[in-house]
């Protein structure tokens, strides 16, 4: 009799677990039908296939259907995506980056090549302009380097100490390329009025801050989600000046093709850029700058036309300052 009661619990026993095995079963079926349908209606939204389930309930296709869609789902909606973005936005970084640290060769390239329209180097040439411009490449280049390593898999979690240290590294470079950027303020773009321009550039410096400081807070509270979406906003953030380079090229045409643009330069300004790349004052242009005796009133103000002719610099470089703010805003 034992023997038999033994028997019997164990067969029931058995049965029992038989059937969370098919529940199971059930369940993990219906998870992955309802993957499936979400998959073929994010692909398919045309179609009424979406809605069927005969084609799928067949014993012969609907592991393979289930599992080639999952893969799909969970690949393309993951993987692929975030590889995707990876490759646009850390590699957009990293190349913008990496392209103008030759700027760092401040009386050379900075002050010849592109890296300076036309009416930027009255400024920069010397004083506290010069040496806030310095810190300011010297801090937020080396910044965006190594930023892509923090956002790296491989690293984050591998070599955490790694991670942390070049964390505090490029905190530390961003926020004294802020404060750089605070000195450069008022003239960074040349001459002209620049309220809306500062008022932009003066918001980014304030968001970037504060989002650096709601990173490291949340990485101090042990909040690693909260941590890396702030450290993804501020890069971003940063990333505008990429992205306002590109709009200022395409607007520069523009409102030169419109025709009716104009910025302020101060004569002792248009003096300055002639000067420097070995050309005559334009006095035809500009006779207003002129005193009665011929000597150069600098301290008077003139209107410069935007427009993009490489023989008037000075109208050149007005084309690519007048927009600035706005593209800037707009970021």
């Amino acid at each position: 009799m034992p023997f038999q009661s033994q028997s019997k619990n164990s067969d029931g026993l058995q049965s029992w677990q038989r059937r969370k095995e098919v529940l199971l079963a059930i369940r993990r079926r219906t998870q992955a039908l309802r993957s499936v349908r979400v998959l073929c209606q994010v692909t398919r939204p045309d179609t009424q296939r979406c809605t069927t389930s005969s084609a799928l309930d067949t014993h012969t296709t609907f592991p393979y259907v289930c599992l080639t869609g999952l893969f799909c789902y969970h690949l393309g909606g993951a993987v692929l995506t975030k590889a995707f973005a990876g490759v646009i936005f850390a590699g957009g970084m990293l190349g913008f980056s990496l392209s103008r640290l030759s700027d760092l060769d401040f009386d050379h390239h900075f002050k010849d090549g592109f890296a300076l329209v036309p009416g930027y180097w009255y400024y920069f040439h010397d004083g506290h302009y010069r040496v806030g411009m310095i810190m300011h490449l010297a801090t937020v280049l080396p910044a965006g380097i190594l930023v892509v390593l923090q956002f790296t898999p491989v690293i984050r979690k591998k070599f955490i100490t790694f991670h942390r240290i070049n964390g505090y590294t490029v905190l530390l470079l961003l926020l004294i390329s802020n404060g750089a950027a605070c000195v450069v303020l008022p003239h960074k773009q040349g001459g002209g009025a620049r309220t809306a321009t500062q008022t932009a550039e003066a918001f980014l410096v304030i968001i970037t801050t504060l989002g650096m400081a709601m990173a490291w807070w949340n990485i101090r509270r042990k909040q690693i989600d909260q941590h890396r979406a702030w450290m993804l906003r501020t890069m971003f953030y940063l990333g505008t000046i990429i992205t306002s380079r590109v709009i200022n090229f395409i607007s520069a045409p523009i409102i030169s093709r419109i025709d009716n643009y104009y910025g302020v330069w101060s004569c002792d300004e248009l003096d300055f850029l002639y000067k420097n790349l070995g050309m005559p004052f334009p006095e035809a242009e500009y006779p207003q700058c002129l005193l009665p005796d011929g000597t150069l009133d600098s301290g008077f103000r003139v209107a410069v036309k935007a427009a993009q002719l490489l023989t008037k610099p000075e109208q050149f470089g007005s084309s690519h300052i007048q927009p600035f703010g706005a593209n800037v805003s707009l970021e």
